[in-house]
Order: C-alpha cells, then sequence, then structure tokens
C-alpha cells in the first residue's frame, strides 16, 4: 500500500528529528528547526538556505542537508542520501534560482511543510 504525502513527510522528518537530537548541537538544532519557518516567511527561500549554508555549523548544516534533501526528492525527483545535500548545495541552488515561479513556489511550500513536521517530532524525541 502506498504512502500518503504526509506519510512520507513524518517518516523523513521523525528520521531527521531522531539523527539529529542525538548529537552533541541539538539544542542549537531544536531552536533552529522551531524558527526555520518564521525565516523562510520572512527572507525567502533561497536567503535562507544561503544563510544556513554560510554559518558551517552543525546544527545548521544538519537542518540544511535535510531540507536541501527532501527538495531535491520532492521538486526534482533525485534521491540524496544524508550528507549529499550540503555537497549538491551550489548546483541545487542553481536550479532553484533558475526554476520558473511555480517551481520556485512549488519548493517553498514544500519546506515548509517538511518543516513544520521536523519542528513537531524535535520536541518528541
Amino acid at each position: 500500500m502506498a504512502k500518503t504525502l504526509d506519510q512520507q513527510r513524518a517518516a523523513f522528518a521523525w528520521e531527521c528529528a531522531c539523527t539529529s537530537m542525538k548529537t552533541s548541537f541539538s539544542k542549537e538544532y531544536k531552536a533552529l528547526a522551531k524558527g526555520a519557518p518564521a525565516l523562510i516567511m520572512s527572507s525567502g527561500l533561497m536567503p535562507t538556505l544561503a544563510f544556513y549554508n554560510g554559518k558551517r555549523q552543525d546544527a545548521h548544516c544538519a537542518l540544511l542537508d535535510q531540507v536541501t534533501r527532501w527538495l531535491a526528492s520532492r521538486v526534482w525527483s533525485q534521491q540524496l542520501a544524508p550528507g549529499q545535500g550540503l555537497k549538491t548545495f551550489s548546483p541545487f541552488m542553481e536550479g532553484l534560482a533558475g526554476a520558473d515561479s511555480q517551481t520556485y513556489m512549488r519548493a517553498t511550500d514544500e519546506s515548509l511543510e517538511i518543516l513544520k513536521w521536523i519542528r513537531q517530532f524535535v520536541d518528541a524525541v
């Protein structure tokens, strides 16, 4: 039986939350996960991702990798392994920059949806 999109989001977010909350940077990750949707809404998707990439701190990199991997799978049907979201950051951003407005809006919506799940799960882990 096929999983619904919400079930897929929940499974991915649960994995992200479980992995990240078992690290030495769990407090920072939790704070970032809680604030990420507001940052995207106020600054935009690409500026937020660029900000996380520029910080290069463990929690920022973890959340950036997770959001990038989710968007790659949902928007471009590319399955990336953990860590590949960071390695493909530049081409990913180029893809977003060159995307039509509908694709960019879809990516923004998807990022907000996956972050909604992650921010709920970081409290449960």
